[in-house]
């Protein structure tokens, strides 16, 4: 598997000027006290939505929302708030999304970003014995997603432009073992690798592009009106990456290092944002006030239509063709659903 640098987001890009205003929105963005997902959601806050922000413990939640109020939330100075998510355990994934719908009584955007992908080598297993990449990676998001869906097909009913964004990757289209048949098949080690940790990441990243393609197709034949979209941020220089390379020898010099192929961190929210707020295809939903902003944050753009894939610079292209394959989704679907029956956990299908 190789990786290379890829889209890369244009830095004439500003979500503050170029994105319509999102107060009255209510935002769920997962794995967002660090990385790509904190800048997702801060830049979702300065346009004013009501953000929940997703992590394992309220003290890490805690210590970021202390940083995004030191780095400052201004114009919009919306709202931020801590939501328990553990995704390695399915039933965990589901009782947070249940105790999420005791909070709230909608859901504009769901925006699954969180994810594993450096598993040091170890291939850790959950307690149902799957791999932690597959468990996190695609697994609880698939659990914790489809038990939100009523809420957000709920939201949509009321008129309201509702968004399920799933974050991707790039690393989908390298993927050579296809089999998603089986839990075996699931736990594939990779050995035969140069990266199996990679390849392991890329493998539960194709996983989660399957899915998301499967469900926009099966909600497109129930009419429903929720827009689903799947991006890739594009290779960045995360808090994740960062907190990589100080575990190196030499930290300081393979962070310049990367500093000079890898974009800031507040880049790498841009595609997940751009996804959670440029006005559709079709114009719907389009502001009519423009609150003393560009012209351009109304306009429709081309690449906001259902089951887009985007990347940056916040374009439209095409996934792989086994993301595609509708088969493979059927089998995925299958398999995923026996995992559920087994432990006996019942989860809202489409």
């Amino acid at each position: 598997m190789t990786m290379g640098m890829g889209p890369v987001p244009s830095k004439s890009f500003d979500p503050l000027r170029d994105l319509p205003d999102m107060k009255g929105k209510v935002v769920l963005v997962t794995g967002s006290s660090s990385g790509i997902g904190f800048a997702t959601l801060q830049h979702l806050v300065r346009l004013g939505a009501k953000v929940y922000m997703t992590a394992r413990s309220e003290a890490r939640a805690k210590s970021a929302i202390e940083r995004l109020e030191k780095e400052g939330k201004e114009p919009g100075n919306g709202e931020v708030l801590w939501h328990e998510l553990d995704l390695v355990d399915p039933r965990k994934a589901k009782a947070s999304a249940e105790k999420f719908m005791e909070k709230e009584e909608r859901l504009d955007i769901l925006i699954n970003n969180a994810g594993l992908i450096a598993d040091r080598g170890k291939e850790p297993m959950n307690k149902d014995g799957i791999q932690d990449s597959m468990a996190i990676n695609y697994l609880g998001v698939y659990v914790f997603t489809q038990t939100l869906l009523p809420l957000l097909e709920k939201t949509a009913e009321s008129g309201a432009d509702v968004r399920l964004i799933n974050v991707g990757s790039r690393v989908h289209q390298q993927v050579s073992f296809l089999d998603y048949s089986s839990v075996e098949a699931w736990n594939h080690q990779f050995r035969w690798s140069l990266l199996p940790t990679m390849a392991r990441y890329g493998y539960s990243k194709l996983a989660l592009h399957i899915w998301t393609n499967g469900l926009a197709r099966r909600l497109t034949e129930k009419n429903s009106k929720v827009l689903v979209l799947v991006v890739h941020p594009g290779a960045v220089l995360s808090d994740g990456a960062l907190a990589n390379l100080r575990s190196l020898p030499f930290p300081g010099l393979w962070t310049r290092l990367m500093g000079t192929m890898l974009v800031p961190q507040e880049m790498g929210g841009y595609a997940s944002a751009f996804a959670a707020c440029a006005v559709r295809a079709d114009g719907s939903f389009a502001p009519t006030q423009t609150d003393g902003k560009s012209e351009a944050c109304f306009k429709p753009s081309p690449h906001i239509t259902h089951g887009a894939y985007i990347v940056p610079p916040n374009v439209k292209v095409d996934q792989a063709a086994a993301a595609l394959d509708v088969e493979r989704q059927k089998a995925l679907e299958k398999c995923t659903r026996g995992v559920l029956e087994k432990i006996e956990l019942q989860v809202p299908e489409v």
